[in-house]
């Protein structure tokens, strides 16, 4: 007989990562994250970097106008807050299915390495934002080859 080494903060992890999946298939809204009960919605955000920027890539569909989503920057982290209207006036009582999320949005994400805000530029077009943001000096990456003696 093996034994087995009990583990209960794994199971906890293991439990919580099952939630954040029921979380993601119950998602009420095409693009928007939900989380605990209350929380406002966030779009969903690809964050990656080159050797000179990092780059957030986000799904907004639906926005009216790029003045409908405020972009901040500070060296650590980007912020994105907007609102997202309906195009078309109706009662709850004439609805009959509904999915489309309409309301305040808004998501903060730690940057991995200290960036330039006032160098920053976003971009806005077919519901897709795009944020690049240049590292600092320090926030480059250098790599150097060592030579093995």
């Amino acid at each position: 007989m093996t034994l087995r080494r009990r583990d209960p903060f794994g199971e906890i992890s293991s439990l919580r990562e099952q939630m954040n999946r029921l979380w993601e298939v119950l998602r009420p809204g095409f693009g928007f994250r939900w989380g605990i009960p209350g929380e406002v919605a966030a779009p969903r955000m690809d964050l990656y970097q080159t050797d000179n920027d990092v780059v957030a890539v986000a799904e907004i569909p639906g926005l009216e106008s790029k003045e409908d989503v405020e972009v901040t920057v500070t060296p650590d982290s980007l912020t994105l807050r907007g609102e997202l209207k309906r195009g078309y006036e109706h009662r709850e009582e004439g609805l009959l299915h509904g999915e489309r999320y309409y309301g305040a949005f808004s998501r903060t994400v730690s940057l991995p390495v200290e960036v330039k805000p006032e160098e920053t530029s976003a971009s806005y077009r077919n519901g897709v934002l795009e944020v690049r943001m240049p590292k600092t000096e320090a926030g480059r990456r250098r790599s150097v080859r060592i030579p093995i003696h």
